[in-house]
């Protein structure tokens, strides 16, 4: 009876911690603490690690896939934040705008 127990309290752990960053989401001006959204997140990554795939009692190897799949996740990351800085707006003046027909 005891591990469906435990399975239940992550359940219900990681549904609180999911409610509470939609519930962060819908607040008005969310923008002005958007990163703290990520803090509920990486608890669920950390609870779903530790207790799901059984990071602790694994051997040296997943030690490393899990070190090369945080490395990859913080490369796509900063790259999704980064390309918002990289795109600007070039404005066309008005003698290369195209020729209106007269009508």
């Amino acid at each position: 009876m005891k591990p469906i127990r435990n399975l239940f309290v992550k359940l219900v752990l990681l549904s609180l911690l999911l409610a509470i960053e939609l519930a962060m989401v819908l607040v008005p001006h969310a923008h002005s603490f958007g990163n703290f959204v990520l803090v509920p997140a990486g608890l669920m990554v950390v609870i779903v690690a530790l207790a799901f795939m059984d990071l602790r009692q694994g051997p040296t190897v997943v030690y490393l896939f899990v070190a090369g799949g945080l490395v990859g996740l913080l490369i796509l990351l900063g790259l999704g934040t980064m390309d918002p800085l990289t795109r600007t707006m070039h404005y066309v003046p008005e003698y290369y705008a195209p020729a209106q027909p007269n009508r």
